[in-house]
């Protein structure tokens, strides 16, 4: 269009089109991405061309797509998040579940005088009891 002597107010209407304008982002539609605030339509999807004024229904349907779909990443995102909280959560209760388990298995084993069998116990309760501190640590550490 420059080439062509097109008027300057028609060059800021059709901006050059480059490479970039033409690739598709499929990683804003997928489970695994992040950080699409900052992901824009390209500069053509919103021109203004005088015919089309009149009947923007396409467009319209276009933009709804797009919403719908960058909503549905989100909501995604919300629950994957919420299933994770849950999931921390229900790690750290099972390591306190399984210490008071060897906690009851220690105190058999201590009144039956099996000794060796109460080391073992004690221990598998205190890895479990690490095990469960280490959790509630690093979930204080996220959650500041």
């Amino acid at each position: 269009m420059i080439a062509l002597g097109a008027k300057p107010e028609l060059l800021l209407q059709y901006q050059e089109l480059q490479k970039s304008h033409l690739t598709t982002n499929t990683a804003a539609f997928t489970q695994g991405a992040h950080d699409h605030q900052a992901s824009q339509l390209p500069w053509f999807w919103s021109i203004d061309i005088p015919r089309d004024t009149s009947s923007k229904s396409w467009l319209t349907e276009f933009y709804r797509i797009h919403w719908l779909r960058a909503k549905a990443g989100k909501d995604r995102w919300a629950e994957e998040e919420s299933l994770l909280t849950s999931e921390f959560q229900w790690v750290i209760n099972y390591f306190r579940h399984r210490s008071k388990c060897w906690q009851e298995k220690y105190k058999d084993h201590t009144t039956a005088k099996a000794h060796g069998a109460a080391c073992y116990a004690a221990r598998q309760r205190e890895i479990y009891n690490q095990l469960a501190e280490q959790g509630e640590l690093k979930w204080q550490q996220m959650n500041l």
